[in-house]
């Protein structure tokens, strides 16, 4: 029988995370740059990590180093999630399911791997997944595919085999161009037309998901 597989993103879709991020970058480019973050670049950054994520600081605000930017950012970020860390609804019902339907199942997250680790720690999640990747472990990251193909190996199933289950639009091009099958559970950003072009569904929340392959509505693509 083919494995079939899921990989998850992690902030926004996981947990309550995003908004976090935001009020950081805010926080931080206020109280340490002298800036204020617009909205526009917090929606280029959401899902980059890695030099994506400093071009992207560097489009907005040429003249600050944007590598003790995000640093300090991510830095405020783990301070508050630890304190705070909210599940998004639906996910504990939705990872049960899938385990109990032979899923295997990953993390692709655009956020550094002490990020990643300090949040699975904190929510006591870990052991649902086979194995993660990082986005300070990739050398482009979304909206490029490098993170889902790499992932998809690292568990041993071909990316037409895996469903992605994401809420930013970078993170679910990437998966897209990958040759993986996007699933669209909204955060702070609503689906354009391309994205709802290239994903396979879209719902309000995890619980959604869980009932639409449970009745098998949604399906993977063939690629």
């Amino acid at each position: 029988m083919l494995k079939k597989a899921v990989i998850w993103d992690m902030d926004g879709l996981m947990f309550d995370t995003q908004s976090v991020y935001n009020e950081a970058y805010i926080d931080i480019g206020r109280e340490e740059f002298g800036i204020r973050v617009p909205e526009e670049m917090l929606l280029a950054l959401m899902g980059t990590s890695g030099e994506d994520m400093n071009r992207n600081v560097l489009r907005f605000f040429p003249e600050i180093d944007a590598p003790r930017f995000v640093r300090r950012s991510y830095d405020l970020m783990a301070e508050r999630v630890k304190k705070d860390l909210r599940f998004k609804p639906g996910l504990v019902e939705l990872l049960d399911y899938l385990r109990e339907q032979g899923y295997v199942m990953a993390i692709a997250s655009g956020s550094e791997r002490k990020v990643v680790e300090g949040n699975l720690e904190t929510s006591g999640l870990g052991d649902y997944f086979d194995d993660y990747l990082c986005g300070d472990e990739v050398v482009r990251g979304k909206p490029f595919p490098e993170i889902y193909e790499r992932t998809a190996a690292k568990i041993g199933v071909l990316p037409s085999a895996c469903f992605v289950f994401e809420d930013s639009p970078n993170g679910l091009i990437a998966a897209d161009r990958a040759g993986c099958t996007p699933v669209m559970v909204p955060d702070v950003v609503q689906p354009t037309p391309e994205i709802r072009r290239i994903c396979a569904g879209i719902y309000p929340s995890l619980h959604e998901v869980r009932a639409a392959l449970a009745d098998g509505s949604l399906r993977l693509r063939d690629r």
